[in-house]
């Protein structure tokens, strides 16, 4: 009988466990403009309109919850005026406080730009979050500042 009474005690705290331990998973979805504040570009010697650049930019991301998010990241890229890649690295900062980090890859062709994001760490109600999204731009007219949207799928332990 006792051997029954430990395995049940066993199972009890493995349940405990397994619950303390659930993450809850959210989805983030949001529309986002950015610019460059400061990138340099170096052309490459014997590659005619071929450039790789790195620098700074911001932006501001709104939330379909209503949230906002001011956005800072250093890119590198890699390419011409018709394609390329670039990579980086981004802080999402909300209005409360809390933020999201990231890493990103993506590129851009004469259909626009797209990308993907790799959730790194995060502070406040996204401490401990790991996760991935996704981004693409939408066509606009401005000059200097792009226009994109996307989401952000994230694990979130429970508090």
């Amino acid at each position: 009988m006792s051997v029954w009474k430990l395995a049940g005690a066993a199972g009890v705290v493995a349940c405990l466990m397994a619950g303390s331990a659930a993450a809850e998973e959210q989805t983030l979805r949001f529309r986002m403009v950015v610019a460059p504040t400061e990138v340099v570009y170096s052309e490459i010697a014997n590659v005619p309109g071929h450039s790789v650049g790195a620098g700074e930019a911001v932006g501001i991301a709104v939330f379909e919850d209503g949230r906002i998010a001011f956005k800072n990241f250093v890119i590198s890229t890699d390419g011409s005026s018709d394609a390329g890649s670039y990579r980086g690295y981004s802080t999402y900062t909300f209005q409360n406080g809390d933020s999201l980090n990231l890493k990103f890859t993506g590129g851009w062709t004469a259909e626009g730009e797209k990308g993907d994001y790799e959730v790194l760490s995060g502070t406040g109600a996204f401490e401990g979050a790991t996760g991935t999204g996704h981004f693409e731009s939408i066509d606009e007219a401005w000059e200097g500042a792009n226009l994109l949207e996307g989401s952000f799928t994230l694990d979130v332990p429970a508090m």
